[in-house]
């Protein structure tokens, strides 16, 4: 056999075999009903909210000092303020560009379900032990409202697309 025809055969082969791989990949689409349970999406959502852990372990801790400072009663220093700018800037690069973001965005996208990142995001306020009225100050912020619409937005493209 010449080695133009074996080119030809393993490239044939190459097509053959991953039209075959691709058919397999659609026959085998897992149902929305099934994965969208609470028993597959909690884990992923957890795995998601643990890589934004991470990635904001420092500006959580700078979140937490300054809600500590005001709990207290005192108002934050300029560094503290500093800090607290820092911090959530930090927080929200995660959050428009982090993986635990993309992975919650394809969870609710796939799901065609928003409110796992907005749930999910309290919740990992929560896990951060950020008091109470710091996760309703952050939720309040139109910086974060506009970072979880923009997520929501782009969630909801991905069952359009």
């Amino acid at each position: 056999m010449k080695t133009s025809d074996m080119k030809k055969l393993h490239i044939h082969f190459i097509f053959s075999l991953s039209g075959a791989l691709l058919l397999n990949a659609c026959a085998s689409t897992l149902d929305p009903a099934e994965v969208c349970s609470l028993e597959w999406v909690s884990p992923r959502a957890e795995r998601a909210i643990d890589a934004i852990s991470k990635d904001t372990r420092g500006a959580t801790k700078s979140l937490r000092r300054v809600a500590e400072t005001y709990a207290s009663g005192n108002t934050p220093g300029p560094i503290q303020l500093f800090r607290l700018s820092n911090a959530m800037s930090a927080l929200s690069n995660e959050l428009r560009n982090g993986r635990g973001m993309r992975d919650l965005k394809t969870l609710a996208g796939r799901c065609n379900d928003p409110k796992i990142i907005s749930d999910s995001l309290t919740g990992f306020m929560k896990q951060q032990n950020l008091p109470d009225q710091m996760i309703n100050f952050i939720e309040n912020l139109d910086i974060y409202k506009n970072i979880l619409n923009s997520a929501i937005a782009e969630s909801q493209s991905e069952i359009a697309g």
